[in-house]
């Protein structure tokens, strides 16, 4: 009876953190949207899709055995940092680095699929794609592609700002996550380095 009470309340917790995901991404992709539209660039609108691509991962994505609450905040927060920001440059020294940061993003997406979440959550190990080089290629691919995006905006001290807090969110987000996921210290063995290979 305990047993079927604890499966009903979890299973209810994962359906309601999935719609609050889903909500959260898809006010994100509207706010996106508006600001590609009012001030059209390359980087603003792959920032758009890119959280549209976010909303639709949300909506089938797979129950967590583990999950982390203060890891979803974080996730969020790092999600909606740019849009304080309007991007109104697109010199090639920005939106090279931020292309590559979003392919690499998108590639991470697709390998992870149903496994995808903000949060720090144990939904399964994956080590195929770009997983079997680097043990947390999205958000590699997130934290360049959004400090590309904050520092093409006008205001060079809040492009600093934004981007020494997306650096700290994702570093803690990284060692939140990696003390949930089972099988995890068998495969720092075999993919030794977290975010930039030969530094950490």
């Amino acid at each position: 009876m305990l047993a079927n009470l604890n499966h009903f309340f979890r299973r209810h917790s994962d359906r309601l953190r999935n719609l609050t995901g889903f909500s959260f991404f898809l006010f994100a992709t509207i706010l996106s949207g508006v600001a590609a539209w009012q001030h059209p660039s390359i980087l603003s609108w792959l920032y758009f899709i890119h959280n549209g691509l976010l909303t639709l991962f949300y909506a089938r994505r797979r129950p967590a055995k583990n999950y982390d609450r203060i890891g979803l905040w974080l996730g969020m927060i790092a999600a909606f940092l740019p849009t304080f920001t309007t991007t109104i440059h697109n010199e090639w020294y920005l939106l090279v680095p931020a292309l590559a940061g979003y392919t690499l993003v998108l590639w991470s997406l697709i390998t992870l699929g149903p496994r995808f979440g903000v949060a720090p959550a144990d939904r399964g190990l994956t080590s195929h794609g770009p997983y079997q080089y680097l043990r947390h290629p999205m958000y590699l691919g997130e934290l360049v592609f959004r400090v590309g995006m904050v520092f093409s905006s006008q205001n060079f001290f809040a492009g600093i700002i934004l981007s020494l807090a997306l650096v700290f969110i994702q570093c803690w987000r990284i060692l939140r996550e990696e003390k949930m996921i089972d099988g995890y210290s068998c495969y720092v063995q075999i993919v030794p380095w977290r975010l930039i290979p030969g530094l950490w």
